[in-house]
């Protein structure tokens, strides 16, 4: 959920909220003032009642007019109490309850006791408080509107240069040299947000940049004493003897291992610097079959049974990454296989999938393309797969491993 959606949301509910209790605190409080209003005309009833009896030593008329009835009744009992409560009476004209506010208090005439009770519709009252109910209602309604509106067009705005900030981080790419370019402020909170965010991507570029150089220039410049090394160690295992030939043999080994280690670091890092832009458009069913005819000896040697079904299927790819990544699939599935096992391609024009036999992986099946990352039984330098991934990466193409029944399969989406 976006933040703006996420804050217009709570604003809007926090403000229903508010306007429904105090749309009924309002409701009561009018209410009781219009009640007591009722009340005050009541009491003026009953003094002037009071003072015509006074007067004349007689009662007044009763009377029935204008939403008012005044009667009089003689007393059942002497506990009569004066009191005013709500209550309704059913009006025959308009054959319906009718809300009233009655008063009913003692009155004595002549030593007789009467209860006078005094009635006042409340028709006008209600009529008064539910058009001032409608009134508030239709004004908290566009006020609603008004606030979402403000909030939906003021706060889209001011939150642009949070918005745009965000974007440019989104198409950040350490290797391209084009720079954030930040929207100017007037906000404290965003411009600070900016500046930190060009400090803290000035600083990433700096430090990625050193560490690129550094294993550039390391894998160069470690080319140069294993060559030399290598070239040494052939003439000292011609002029050796049987017990020294065993010894730096390792050594030998060794160092072949620390030369295919170098070359494919070298590899990575010039893949990670985009060296390998240029591509074109390649038949990858005929590098596939060229790719057998290369490996026909190594698949013998370890009685290897390849089958394939190939179907035309033309990408665009870098021409040597393209040689690298069947290289590097077919030696894994020749590498990680038992004698006498399978080895099974497919290649249609969406997908290339790769299976072969081999033991189940001696690690999680999500560390498969990490870099130094192999099975107990391995022998490599782990970082086989850690470039193919790395070649899919860099040319915006899927792949996926899966193992089942004892099979291993890459699968790589065009």
């Amino acid at each position: 959920m976006k933040l703006l959606t996420k804050y217009n949301r709570t604003n809007l509910i926090t403000t229903i909220i508010v306007l429904l209790v105090s749309s009924i605190t309002y409701y009561f409080i009018i209410r009781g003032i219009l009640i007591t209003q009722i009340d005050k005309d009541l009491k003026v009833e009953e003094q002037e009642i009071h003072e015509y009896v006074n007067e004349n030593h007689a009662l007044p008329m009763a009377s029935n007019y204008k939403g008012q009835e005044i009667k009089f009744e003689v007393a059942k009992t002497n506990n009569i109490k004066r009191e005013i409560e709500s209550s309704s009476l059913f009006r025959v004209k308009s054959n319906e309850e009718k809300p009233v506010r009655i008063l009913t208090f003692p009155i004595t005439v002549d030593g007789i006791l009467y209860k006078a009770i005094v009635i006042k519709s409340q028709v006008e009252t209600e009529d008064l408080l539910k058009l001032i109910v409608l009134i508030t209602a239709a004004i908290f309604l566009l006020f609603l509107v008004i606030i979402s509106l403000m909030n939906r067009l003021l706060l889209a705005r001011l939150w642009q240069p949070f918005y745009h900030t965000l974007e440019q981080l989104k198409s950040f790419n350490l290797r391209s040299s084009n720079k954030l370019e930040l929207s100017s402020t007037n906000l404290e909170e965003f411009s600070q947000l900016n500046s930190s965010v060009l400090e803290m991507t000035k600083r990433i570029s700096n430090e990625f940049e050193a560490l690129r150089s550094f294993t550039d220039n390391a894998s160069h410049e470690m080319q140069t004493p294993l060559a030399i090394i290598n070239s040494k160690l052939d003439l000292l295992l011609q002029n050796s003897s049987e017990k020294q030939v065993e010894q730096l043999q390792a050594v030998y080994d060794a160092t072949g291992r620390l030369t295919r280690l170098n070359k494919t670091l070298l590899l990575l890092t010039k893949i990670d610097n985009e060296q390998y832009k240029n591509s074109e458009k390649i038949n990858l069913k005929l590098l596939l079959e060229q790719k057998f005819q290369q490996f026909e000896e190594l698949i013998k040697g370890k009685n290897l049974k390849l089958t394939y079904k190939l179907e035309d299927a033309n990408v665009i790819l870098n021409k040597e990454l393209a040689d690298i990544l069947l290289n590097n699939l077919l030696s894994n599935a020749i590498q990680h296989n038992y004698s006498g096992g399978h080895i099974h391609c497919s290649l249609t024009k969406e997908e290339f999938s790769i299976s072969n036999s081999g033991p189940a992986l001696t690690f999680s099946e999500q560390q498969i393309f990490e870099r130094f990352q192999k099975s107990d039984h391995s022998n490599g330098t782990g970082l086989g797969l850690a470039v193919v991934n790395q070649i899919c990466e860099s040319s915006h193409i899927n792949i996926r491993y899966a193992y089942s029944n004892g099979e291993h399969t890459f699968s790589i989406k065009f």
